[in-house]
Protein backbone atom coordinates (compact mmCIF):
# COMPACT_ATOMS: atom_id res chain seq x y z
CA UNK A 1 0.00 0.00 0.00
CA UNK A 2 0.87 3.70 -0.98
CA UNK A 3 -0.12 6.21 1.29
CA UNK A 4 1.12 9.89 1.37
CA UNK A 5 0.55 11.97 4.65
CA UNK A 6 -0.35 15.09 3.70
CA UNK A 7 -0.71 18.35 5.33
CA UNK A 8 -0.70 22.01 4.41
CA UNK A 9 -1.08 25.52 5.77
CA UNK A 10 -2.83 28.37 4.24
CA UNK A 11 -3.18 31.67 3.72
CA UNK A 12 -7.24 31.31 4.05
CA UNK A 13 -9.90 28.42 3.80
CA UNK A 14 -10.66 29.06 -0.25
CA UNK A 15 -8.47 26.73 -2.26
CA UNK A 16 -8.67 29.11 -5.34
CA UNK A 17 -7.82 32.42 -3.75
CA UNK A 18 -5.71 31.53 -0.46
CA UNK A 19 -2.18 31.09 -0.78
CA UNK A 20 -0.54 27.64 -0.47
CA UNK A 21 1.74 28.47 2.64
CA UNK A 22 3.39 25.27 3.65
CA UNK A 23 2.79 21.74 1.56
CA UNK A 24 4.26 18.44 4.09
CA UNK A 25 4.14 15.59 3.79
CA UNK A 26 5.50 11.46 4.51
CA UNK A 27 5.52 9.09 1.92
CA UNK A 28 5.15 5.54 3.13
CA UNK A 29 5.06 2.32 0.83
CA UNK A 30 4.35 -0.96 2.36
CA UNK A 31 4.46 -0.08 5.99
CA UNK A 32 7.92 2.09 5.70
CA UNK A 33 7.99 5.23 5.74
CA UNK A 34 10.27 6.25 2.94
CA UNK A 35 10.66 9.99 2.12
CA UNK A 36 9.96 13.37 4.41
CA UNK A 37 9.46 16.83 2.82
CA UNK A 38 8.67 20.36 3.78
CA UNK A 39 7.87 22.99 1.27
CA UNK A 40 7.92 26.83 2.47
CA UNK A 41 5.62 28.55 -0.53
CA UNK A 42 5.15 32.19 -1.83
CA UNK A 43 2.03 33.13 -1.82
CA UNK A 44 1.29 33.75 -5.69
CA UNK A 45 -0.06 37.64 -6.61
CA UNK A 46 -3.16 37.82 -5.61
CA UNK A 47 -3.89 35.57 -3.08
CA UNK A 48 -5.58 35.99 0.07
CA UNK A 49 -3.23 36.13 3.03
CA UNK A 50 -5.30 36.57 5.80
CA UNK A 51 -3.80 37.99 9.00
CA UNK A 52 -5.77 35.58 11.57
CA UNK A 53 -4.32 32.42 9.38
CA UNK A 54 -0.36 33.58 9.50
CA UNK A 55 -0.94 34.75 13.53
CA UNK A 56 -2.69 30.74 14.22
CA UNK A 57 0.90 29.42 12.20
CA UNK A 58 2.95 31.93 14.29
CA UNK A 59 4.21 33.30 10.88
CA UNK A 60 4.56 37.06 9.35
CA UNK A 61 4.20 38.63 5.44
CA UNK A 62 7.34 39.39 6.13
CA UNK A 63 8.87 35.71 6.34
CA UNK A 64 6.77 34.61 3.48
CA UNK A 65 8.59 37.08 1.12
CA UNK A 66 12.04 35.67 2.79
CA UNK A 67 14.84 33.24 0.40
CA UNK A 68 13.46 29.79 2.36
CA UNK A 69 9.77 30.41 0.96
CA UNK A 70 9.77 29.16 -2.78
CA UNK A 71 7.74 30.44 -5.99
CA UNK A 72 4.69 28.12 -6.25
CA UNK A 73 5.97 26.73 -9.77
CA UNK A 74 9.54 25.33 -8.24
CA UNK A 75 7.65 23.94 -5.06
CA UNK A 76 4.97 21.96 -7.39
CA UNK A 77 8.01 21.09 -9.89
CA UNK A 78 9.31 19.07 -6.51
CA UNK A 79 6.61 17.81 -5.66
CA UNK A 80 5.89 16.61 -8.74
CA UNK A 81 8.95 14.76 -8.78
CA UNK A 82 8.57 13.14 -5.55
CA UNK A 83 5.11 11.68 -6.58
CA UNK A 84 6.83 10.19 -10.05
CA UNK A 85 9.60 8.72 -8.08
CA UNK A 86 6.67 6.65 -6.51
CA UNK A 87 3.45 6.11 -8.65
CA UNK A 88 3.26 5.09 -12.11
CA UNK A 89 0.84 8.05 -13.45
CA UNK A 90 0.12 6.00 -16.13
CA UNK A 91 -1.17 3.16 -14.57
CA UNK A 92 -4.65 2.92 -12.92
CA UNK A 93 -4.06 0.89 -10.40
CA UNK A 94 -1.34 3.22 -9.13
CA UNK A 95 -1.75 5.64 -7.03
CA UNK A 96 -1.17 7.09 -3.23
CA UNK A 97 -4.66 6.93 -1.04
CA UNK A 98 -3.62 10.40 0.99
CA UNK A 99 -4.11 10.44 4.56
CA UNK A 100 -4.24 13.62 6.59
CA UNK A 101 -6.88 15.39 9.18
CA UNK A 102 -9.59 16.39 7.58
CA UNK A 103 -7.47 15.63 4.24
CA UNK A 104 -10.40 16.93 1.70
CA UNK A 105 -9.08 20.48 2.35
CA UNK A 106 -5.59 19.93 1.93
CA UNK A 107 -6.45 17.89 -1.41
CA UNK A 108 -8.69 20.75 -2.28
CA UNK A 109 -5.72 23.18 -2.02
CA UNK A 110 -3.53 20.44 -4.12
CA UNK A 111 -6.04 20.65 -6.92
CA UNK A 112 -5.65 24.82 -6.88
CA UNK A 113 -1.97 24.41 -7.20
CA UNK A 114 -2.06 22.10 -9.72
CA UNK A 115 -4.55 24.08 -11.75
CA UNK A 116 -2.69 27.34 -11.18
CA UNK A 117 0.38 25.28 -13.23
CA UNK A 118 -1.92 24.01 -15.93
CA UNK A 119 -1.66 20.59 -15.06
CA UNK A 120 -5.06 18.91 -14.09
CA UNK A 121 -3.96 15.68 -13.78
CA UNK A 122 -3.17 14.95 -9.98
CA UNK A 123 -5.59 12.16 -9.50
CA UNK A 124 -3.39 10.31 -12.32
CA UNK A 125 -1.29 10.36 -8.88
CA UNK A 126 -3.80 10.30 -5.87
CA UNK A 127 -6.94 7.90 -5.20
CA UNK A 128 -10.48 9.36 -4.32
CA UNK A 129 -10.04 7.01 -1.56
CA UNK A 130 -8.23 8.86 1.86
CA UNK A 131 -7.64 8.23 5.05
CA UNK A 132 -8.95 10.78 7.80
CA UNK A 133 -9.02 9.95 11.30
CA UNK A 134 -11.89 12.70 11.92
CA UNK A 135 -14.83 10.92 10.44
CA UNK A 136 -13.83 8.22 12.17
CA UNK A 137 -13.55 9.69 15.32
CA UNK A 138 -17.12 10.29 15.32
CA UNK A 139 -18.22 7.07 14.29
CA UNK A 140 -16.01 5.74 17.43
CA UNK A 141 -17.75 8.41 19.60
CA UNK A 142 -20.92 6.91 18.02
CA UNK A 143 -20.09 3.80 19.32
CA UNK A 144 -19.15 4.42 22.82
CA UNK A 145 -15.90 3.83 22.04
CA UNK A 146 -14.14 7.63 22.20
CA UNK A 147 -15.56 10.00 24.45
CA UNK A 148 -17.22 13.47 23.23
CA UNK A 149 -14.24 15.97 23.84
CA UNK A 150 -15.23 19.33 24.11
CA UNK A 151 -14.02 19.79 19.93
CA UNK A 152 -12.84 17.75 17.40
CA UNK A 153 -9.34 19.36 16.41
CA UNK A 154 -6.22 17.84 15.97
CA UNK A 155 -4.74 19.32 19.24
CA UNK A 156 -7.25 18.37 21.10
CA UNK A 157 -7.77 14.57 19.82
CA UNK A 158 -3.60 14.49 20.23
CA UNK A 159 -3.99 15.71 23.64
CA UNK A 160 -6.15 12.80 24.02
CA UNK A 161 -3.76 9.97 22.92
CA UNK A 162 -0.98 12.01 24.63
CA UNK A 163 0.76 12.90 21.25
CA UNK A 164 2.88 16.07 21.68
CA UNK A 165 3.65 17.92 18.32
CA UNK A 166 3.36 21.98 17.69
CA UNK A 167 0.13 22.77 15.80
CA UNK A 168 0.33 25.43 12.86
CA UNK A 169 3.30 23.97 10.94
CA UNK A 170 1.91 21.12 8.53
CA UNK A 171 5.49 18.91 8.86
CA UNK A 172 4.19 18.78 12.79
CA UNK A 173 0.68 18.38 12.33
CA UNK A 174 1.32 15.60 9.71
CA UNK A 175 3.22 13.74 11.93
CA UNK A 176 1.19 13.61 14.73
CA UNK A 177 -1.89 12.90 12.31
CA UNK A 178 0.22 9.85 11.46
CA UNK A 179 0.30 8.89 14.60
CA UNK A 180 -3.24 9.88 15.60
CA UNK A 181 -4.25 7.55 13.33
CA UNK A 182 -2.34 4.77 13.99
CA UNK A 183 -3.75 4.78 16.93
CA UNK A 184 -7.38 4.83 15.59
CA UNK A 185 -6.56 1.92 13.78
CA UNK A 186 -4.90 0.22 16.82
CA UNK A 187 -9.03 0.67 18.57
CA UNK A 188 -10.52 -0.59 15.72
CA UNK A 189 -8.90 -3.45 15.11
CA UNK A 190 -9.51 -4.17 19.34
Amino acid sequence: MKILFLDTETGGVNPKESALIQLSGIVRIDKKDVEEFNFFIKPFEGSEVNPKALEAQGRTLKELDSEKYKPEAETYFYFKKILDKYINKYDKEDKFIVAGYNVKFDIEMLQALFKRQNDNYLFSYISSATIDPLPCIGFLQLCGILPVLKNNKLETWCNYFEIEFQAHDSLEDIKATKELIFEIASLIRK
